[in-house]
């Protein structure tokens, strides 16, 4: 396969002056939201419906830029494992696709929680992110059109253990480089998970995971780790023991 050559590469970069939000389009019409602070990371990828677009570059919010680069909608038709491979073993325990009620902490470009309500029917996916202009680049660029909160993810669980507790089949975690579930965060998620409900952390810091392992079984059941990549993932399930145990 021939290297990608730049002219054949739209791009853009920067909503509202944060310059963090940085957007490819490669000729296969798929998307990547770079992570500018990593060079070379990429934070989310999704392959749109339909044709790349004629190769165009600029800032992200610059109305001819958006117009042009706006994803028509999702093609997940591939699956997960040519766009997001540790997504898709992130999300295998929710692959039995009934009706579900999911919290996922981290948006990107929104792959996760359109995929899931794509491949799942019914199901409710409230995304959490802290960055307005990374949900603007995921509804402009990536078709995300779910429901999400703009908010740091350690005071949304806080509200939400009060407001929505023991409602949420599944937790899914993917917040970025270097950031984890502490202990008060695994309290909440506790009070937020239905019976038997499961939490998946996604670490793209692989140091991280034995003390993660350790502090999921001071809260949860079922606890396991895998490798994908350089990525390491976390499970855990609430059972009703661990729950009169907090």
């Amino acid at each position: 396969m021939r290297d990608r050559l730049v002219e054949d590469v739209s791009s853009c970069q920067g909503i509202h002056g944060d310059n963090t939000v940085s957007v490819v389009v490669t000729p296969q019409n798929v998307r990547e939201l770079i992570d500018t602070q990593r060079p070379g990371f990429i934070q989310s990828r999704l392959r749109c419906l339909g044709s790349a677009p004629v190769p165009i570059s600029g800032p992200c919010d610059e109305p001819t830029i958006r117009q042009r680069l706006r994803c028509a909608a999702a093609d997940f038709r591939g699956g997960l494992s040519e766009l997001l491979p540790y997504a898709k073993v992130m999300l295998g325990p929710l692959m039995d696709c009934h009706q579900q009620n999911v919290l996922v902490l981290g948006l990107g470009g929104g792959t996760i929680p359109s995929f899931l309500r794509t491949k799942c029917p019914g199901s409710h996916v409230v995304a959490v992110d802290n960055n307005a202009n990374v949900v603007r680049a995921a509804r402009d660029f990536f078709a995300f059109d779910g429901e999400a909160i703009v908010d740091d993810v350690h005071r949304v669980l806080s509200k939400l253990s009060t407001t929505k507790a023991g409602t949420f089949d599944a937790i899914v975690t993917d917040v970025g480089h270097n950031i984890r579930l502490d202990r008060k965060d695994l309290g909440n998620v506790v009070r937020l998970l239905k019976s038997d409900g499961v939490l998946m952390e996604n670490l793209s810091t692989p140091s991280f995971a034995d003390e993660q392992v350790a502090l999921y079984k001071d809260f949860l059941g079922d606890v396991s780790a895998e490798v994908s990549g350089n990525n390491r993932i976390v499970f855990g399930r609430l059972h009703p023991s661990k729950t009169l145990e907090q």
